[in-house]
């Protein structure tokens, strides 16, 4: 048998989220050896011979590259459809049958779980596939370092503009600048959270690369920061495949979501995700269950011990335990 993983070539200004990587490098945890990468975005184009494919992540930013082809034997877990894209999806009755075909789709948030039952397709909450990284990255080899990890990104996308000048224009001409460019809220809300020595301590981490280099070195780059964070001290992140990991590891890990609040973009992908991490706010815990519709891990700036930060919760072992059996299974198959 063939097995294949995806690549991820899309890029925003010239770089790289490679924190679709880390998803994928969770499903190569499973994979005997890697035959073919094909890329996420297009899942049509023709493979010569038959392989087997975990179709966990993010989709899509071409739905019209849909259904994938047909010699691919895919494994739909910890899928997130994104709802800015699904309405062409699901507008494409092709499409629609492929999903029923392979259903159960595991669904790694509700919103995308919602999506699918609304559409009639056999659906289920599978949880996120990062979540068992601790077969390739858990660790005992411990250091003292404190990550921060795109802490409130959307607040400052300097690296952004770096990588395209261009689009300080088109973000000034739509006046969205004034919220990706806005550092005094960034470090306003930062020292809200965590005390200026616990800063000045920190590492940053921009989970991003160049789109120039090769996939075996955007692997290489998402390999080695997994490692990072499998022995850091504690990770604070606004990035949930930086926290699941995170969690996976058993490295304490807070998660820290103001200004991304917005249903399409953010909460979408947060629903059923960060249920099962430490939120770091200065929101009333009453504020942040309402949010999330869940009785939600709420802890105040003042109840971190620095020294001693908080173990993660463990709600999530059922959950990634049946995701290995699930995955290990269709290896198997």
């Amino acid at each position: 048998m063939k097995y294949a993983l995806l690549k991820h070539s899309h890029g925003d200004a010239g770089i790289v989220n490679y924190g679709d990587h880390i998803q994928s490098l969770a499903a190569k945890q499973y994979l005997p050896h890697v035959d073919y990468y094909i890329e996420r975005d297009e899942l049509n184009a023709p493979i010569p011979e038959k392989v087997k494919l975990i179709l966990n992540g993010w989709f899509t930013y071409k739905p019209e590259n849909w259904p994938p082809h047909e010699n691919i034997d895919p494994l739909f877990v910890s899928f997130h459809l994104n709802p800015r894209f699904a309405d062409v999806i699901f507008n494409n009755p092709e499409a629609v049958a492929y999903l029923k075909k392979h259903s159960p789709i595991g669904c790694r948030d509700f919103s995308t779980l919602n999506l699918m039952q609304k559409h009639g397709i056999d659906s289920y909450f599978s949880f996120c596939l990062t979540s068992t990284l601790d077969i390739d990255y858990k660790t005992d080899e411990k250091t003292e370092n404190i990550y921060f990890v795109d802490v409130l990104y959307d607040y400052d996308q300097r690296y952004v503009y770096k990588a395209d000048p261009k689009r300080i224009l088109y973000h000034t001409a739509t006046g969205r600048i004034f919220k990706t460019m806005n550092l005094p809220k960034k470090n306003k809300i930062l020292k809200e959270h965590i005390p200026q020595d616990i800063i000045d301590k920190g590492i940053v981490i921009n989970q991003f690369c160049s789109n120039k280099i090769s996939n075996e070195e955007k692997y290489e780059i998402a390999d080695e920061t997994l490692k990072k964070y499998s022995k850091a001290k504690v990770v604070v992140t606004s990035r949930i495949h930086c926290a699941l990991p995170c969690l996976a590891m058993g490295t304490p890990v807070l998660f820290l979501f103001n200004g991304l609040e917005d249903e399409s973009g953010h909460l979408s992908r947060f629903k059923g995700t960060v249920n099962h991490l430490n939120i770091l706010t200065t929101k009333p815990k009453a504020e942040v269950d309402a949010l999330f519709e869940a009785d939600m891990n709420v802890f105040a700036p003042e109840d971190i011990d620095w020294e001693n930060p908080p173990l993660n919760p463990v709600s999530n072992v059922e959950l990634s335990n049946n995701l290995k059996k699930i995955v290990q299974d269709f290896i198997k198959k």
